[in-house]
C-alpha cells in the first residue's frame, strides 16, 4: 500500500465507524429481508436504540467502546493492559452507550472484581471484537504481540474461545497498517495467529469464498452450510437471532465471516464495508471488522467522502462527551494513535540500548 501511517490509522477508525453506522439500521435482519428492503444498503439510515433515537450515521456499541480503548492506549502512550482499560471505563463510559455485557463488566469493576477476572461468564457478544482494532494500531508490524494484548484485553469481556477472535483481529490490523501489507499478508497473519476453534472457523469460511463466484453466493453458502458447523445434526434456524441462539452476535460467526468477505472483495474497503452491512444478522459487528481491516489496509483516502463525513458530523457529541473538547473526532483520536506509536519506538530503541548494554557485559 501506498498510504502514509497516519491514513491508515484513521482508515482504520473511519471505515470501521462507517461499517458500524451503515450496518446499525438493518441488525439482526437476514441477508434476504435486507435484499428485499432496500436492494444493496449502502446509505446511512435512521434507526431506533431503547434509550435514544438514532441519527443516521451515528454509531453503535461497537465504536464506542473500540474509542474507551482507543482513550486507554494514548493516555498510557502505548501498550495497555486491563487495568489501564478499567479506569477509562470507570472515569468515562456512559452505560447508555454499550450493551448490558459491558455494563455488568464496569459494574463488577467498580464493585471490586480484578480487571483481569471481568470477563468470565460473560455473554459471547461481538462488542470487544470490533473494539480492539486499537491494540493492533499500537502493535504495528507486530502481530504476535497484538495478538497477545488482543487475548489480555478481550479477556476483561469475553470467555474463549471468543477472545481468540478478538486477539485474531488485533494480529490483522498490526498487519494491515504497515506499508507491504495485502489483504493475503492479513488473511494470514490472522491464521498464523489465531488458534483453535477460530482458526477452523476462519478456515472454513475461507474455504467458502474461494469456491464463490460471487458475495450473494458466499453469504448463501454460509447462511446455508456455515452457521450450525459446530452442531452435527442441530437444525439452526435462520430467522432467528439472539445472543441465546446458535452463533447469533458471537464472534465465532462474525470474524470468519468477515474475513471471507474481506478475502472475496479482495479487501476493497468500500465493498467490504456494503457487503459485510449485507450479509445481515449482527450486520454492524460484521461491517465494523470489514471495515477496520480494509479501512487499515487502503487507508481512509479510499473511504467514500459522503460516508466519512457524514459519519464525522453525526459523531461529534460522543467525542466531546468523551474528551471534553468540541473539536475531538476519529480524525484527531488517529493522529493521537499515531503518537502511541512513536512513543513505543522510543521505548523499543531505550530497550534496545538496555539489551546492548547486557550482552556487551556478558562477552
Amino acid at each position: 500500500m501506498t498510504h502514509t501511517l497516519g491514513d491508515a490509522v484513521y482508515g482504520c477508525l473511519i471505515g470501521g465507524a462507517v461499517g458500524d453506522a451503515l450496518g446499525a439500521p438493518v441488525e439482526g435482519w437476514t441477508h434476504e429481508r435486507i435484499e428485499e428492503e432496500y436492494g444493496t444498503l449502502e446509505e446511512f439510515k435512521q434507526y431506533y436504540m431503547p434509550y435514544s433515537k438514532t441519527d443516521p450515521g451515528s454509531i453503535t456499541s461497537d465504536t464506542a467502546l473500540r474509542h474507551y480503548l482507543c482513550l486507554a492506549v494514548v493516555e498510557a502512550e502505548g501498550r495497555v493492559y486491563p487495568p489501564d482499560f478499567a479506569e477509562v471505563l470507570r472515569q468515562h463510559l456512559n452505560p447508555d452507550r454499550v450493551w448490558i455485557n459491558e455494563e455488568i463488566v464496569v459494574k463488577k469493576i467498580s464493585a471490586g472484581v480484578n480487571p483481569w477476572d471481568t470477563g468470565r461468564g460473560t455473554i459471547p457478544d461481538n462488542k470487544m471484537t470490533g473494539a480492539v482494532t486499537p491494540i493492533g494500531i499500537v502493535n504495528a508490524a507486530n502481530p504476535e504481540q497484538a495478538y497477545q494484548d488482543g487475548l489480555t484485553i478481550a479477556s476483561m469481556m469475553q470467555e474463549s474461545p471468543h477472545r481468540h477472535a478478538s486477539a485474531a483481529v488485533a494480529a490483522g490490523i498490526a498487519e494491515a497498517v504497515t506499508p507491504e501489507a495485502t489483504i493475503g499478508s492479513v488473511v494470514g497473519t490472522m491464521m498464523e495467529q489465531s488458534t483453535g476453534i477460530i482458526e477452523r472457523g476462519m478456515d472454513i469460511a475461507l474455504g467458502f469464498a474461494e469456491t464463490s463466484q460471487s458475495v450473494d453466493e458466499l453469504v448463501e453458502t454460509l447462511y446455508d452450510q456455515f452457521l450450525d458447523w459446530q452442531w452435527p445434526g442441530v437444525q439452526w434456524d435462520r430467522e432467528r437471532y439472539g445472543a441465546g441462539e446458535l452463533f447469533s452476535a458471537s464472534p465465532i460467526e462474525t470474524v470468519p465471516t468477515a474475513v471471507a468477505i474481506l478475502a472475496l472483495c479482495d479487501g476493497d474497503v468500500n465493498r467490504s464495508i456494503i457487503e459485510g452491512v449485507n450479509y445481515g444478522r449482527d450486520s454492524d459487528a460484521v461491517a465494523t471488522v470489514t471495515g477496520s481491516i480494509a479501512g487499515a489496509l487502503h487507508g481512509a483516502s479510499e473511504i467514500r467522502t459522503g460516508w466519512k463525513t457524514q459519519c464525522e458530523e453525526s459523531n461529534r457529541d460522543f467525542f466531546e462527551e468523551l474528551e471534553d473538547d468540541p473539536d475531538a473526532d476519529f480524525e484527531t483520536m488517529a493522529d493521537r494513535l499515531k503518537d502511541s506509536i512513536e512513543s513505543e519506538y522510543r521505548k523499543a530503541a531505550t530497550r534496545r540500548g538496555e539489551l546492548e548494554r547486557l550482552l556487551g557485559d556478558t562477552d
